[in-house]
């Protein structure tokens, strides 16, 4: 599966350079006295380290996301193979089609 970043910089193929997507609620600016602090609402990709490809402004945009992504990549085929007597060899059944997906802009 093919996902396109938010900003459509990045196109990452899902399950070969990386292994995680994930919700990450990131707090910034927060003054000596525990104040302040604005929220961002992102997903990162995870390999060994992370990498942020998308924001939306609350938690439940996030998650709606990942929820669309996983009912696309449910909605993919894989490749099955079977052994085809007459010829004497291993045959795919089915076919493996490509599957992209485009985080939206909000």
């Amino acid at each position: 599966m093919l996902i396109v970043s938010q900003d459509k910089e990045k196109v990452l193929l899902f399950g070969i350079s990386f292994n995680t997507l994930q919700y990450v609620e990131m707090v910034e600016h927060i003054d000596h006295k525990g104040r302040g602090g604005s929220i961002r609402h992102t997903i990162y990709i995870s390999d060994g380290c992370l990498e942020e490809i998308a924001e939306y402004p609350t938690k439940e945009r996030c998650l709606a996301a990942l929820k669309d992504l996983c009912g696309v990549y449910a909605g993919g085929c894989y490749t099955v193979e079977f052994f085809d007597i007459a010829a004497g060899a291993v045959r795919p059944g089915a076919y493996k089609r490509n599957v992209v997906y485009e985080f939206p802009a909000e």
